[in-house]
């Protein structure tokens, strides 16, 4: 599996990212707080994932990146669901060696617990996975890394596109 410093990132306006290591170097100066989200938009070939990291600086703002992945199209609604949850775990098990002490880091899930949605036959099985991993996690509806702004990315820059 590549890493995430192997991937592309930009920054949510579009801007390429040439070391995105060094980036967040930068950007991780000071207390802040990480949230990683991943989301999954589907065409009838492929499926396009969308992972994004914000960093919140109190006081000072935020900054966001996101890096997308293109795969033939999953029909398994559990098999996306849990790749979105392992693509947000792998770069917080890569970016966690890179905070300082202060910092926070939480995942954020595609997930909704509300039966009425097929998503919430996965929730426990994504919850595991990240907590497995000793980080913090939210779900829908406080899942805003994953249901906001990798939505609107994946959504915006859909298959095909920047």
């Amino acid at each position: 599996m590549e890493t995430m410093f192997g991937r592309q990132w930009k920054t949510v306006e579009g801007r390429k990212v040439a070391d995105i290591q060094a980036e967040l170097i930068e950007a991780l100066q000071g207390i802040q707080t990480i949230y990683i989200g991943t989301d999954s938009q589907q065409d009838a070939m492929k499926t396009q994932y969308v992972t994004v990291i914000v960093i919140h600086n109190p006081g000072k703002g935020g900054r966001a990146f996101y890096s997308k992945e293109t795969v033939p199209k999953i029909k398994s609604r559990r098999e996306r669901l849990v790749k979105e949850a392992w693509l947000s775990v792998a770069v917080a098990m890569e970016l966690s060696p890179m905070l300082s002490e202060e910092a926070s880091l939480e995942i954020h899930l595609d997930a909704n617990p509300n039966t009425k949605f097929e998503s919430s036959k996965y929730v426990k099985e994504m919850v595991s996975m990240v907590v497995s991993q000793c980080f913090a996690y939210k779900i829908k509806p406080e899942a805003w890394a994953a249901m906001h702004v990798a939505d609107h990315v994946v959504k915006t820059r859909v298959i095909g596109r920047a």
